[in-house]
């Protein structure tokens, strides 16, 4: 008889309901707060496959490398987000996740995640049964990723335009007691939000339409987080922010985020007027 291959796994599926405290100012559903929506239903589905203690470990921890989340649509307040929770691929090292959410019918966003393992710090391999559940899951469907150049760019941050320090918190900290990845990924909003405040937008708005983080490490620490961040590039309707995060221990977060103007009755991308350019060129790394 031929050799049978495992099929993939079915993807996981929950529901998850935004809290009036994930709002922003402009009363949808924070960016921060929606990936840490992706979060929950990527941490909901590992534990549905490993078991009720899966969330919390002493010793091998499980955590991304690298994040990248598309926001398609605004999501607001009052109703449930659905999401669907499908594992790519796997390999000895790492494996990639990919998140899926909509609500009321429609699609709101996705996040694929490349996870590595880590112990006291340091890169390891998966663990045995780990990899095994999730190579027989895995749809195989993984395509190669962009290049993440821009954590080189990082390597120059001390000479970046923008930068603002943060005061390491409690409640920076995860179960585990790292630093964790949600407060990373408000590191970066962070830092795009320090270099956007002081522009004049002309009554046009700013949304973001995707973030690609990469994660360094996790180590706590509680000395002030440097952050960085400056403009990378400019289209005719969007502009790119890169970011980072330095800890005592070194650049620890990078991001890429792209930038859309809108016009605010309608929604819709908008150009970006020479006052604009004009203002975002001051912000070139």
């Amino acid at each position: 008889m031929p050799d049978s291959k495992p099929t993939a796994g079915p993807a996981f599926e929950c529901a998850i309901t935004p809290r009036y405290t994930d709002l922003d100012t402009w009363r949808h559903v924070n960016n921060s707060r929606i990936y840490q929506l992706h979060q929950e239903a990527r941490i909901l589905a590992h534990i549905d496959r490993f078991g009720a203690d899966a969330w919390f470990s002493d010793d091998v921890r499980i955590r991304p490398l690298r994040s990248i989340t598309q926001y398609r649509e605004v999501t607001w307040y009052g109703s449930d987000v659905q999401a669907r929770v499908q594992v790519l691929s796997c390999e000895p090292d790492t494996y990639r996740v990919r998140s899926e959410l909509s609500q009321n019918g429609q699609h709101v966003g996705s996040q694929e995640c490349v996870m590595g393992a880590f112990v006291k710090g340091q890169r390891v391999d998966l663990p045995e049964h780990v990899r095994e559940q999730l190579q027989a899951a895995a749809a195989g469907t993984a395509e190669a990723l962009a290049p993440d150049d821009y954590i080189g760019v990082a390597k120059a941050a001390a000479q970046w335009p923008m930068r603002q320090q943060l005061s390491g918190r409690y409640a920076d900290l995860d179960a585990d007691s790292q630093r964790s990845e949600a407060a990373l990924a408000r590191y970066m909003e962070q830092a795009r939000f320090g270099a956007i405040r002081g522009m004049d937008l002309g009554g046009l708005g700013i949304l973001i339409a995707a973030a690609d983080i990469s994660f360094l490490h996790y180590r706590p620490g509680w000395k002030p987080v440097e952050l960085g961040s400056g403009i990378t590039r400019m289209g005719n309707t969007s502009f790119v922010f890169t970011g980072c995060a330095i800890s005592e221990h070194g650049l620890q977060a990078v991001a890429n985020s792209v930038m859309v103007v809108i016009d605010q009755a309608s929604g819709r991308p908008a150009p970006l007027t020479e006052a604009i350019r004009e203002q975002l060129t001051k912000l070139k790394l």
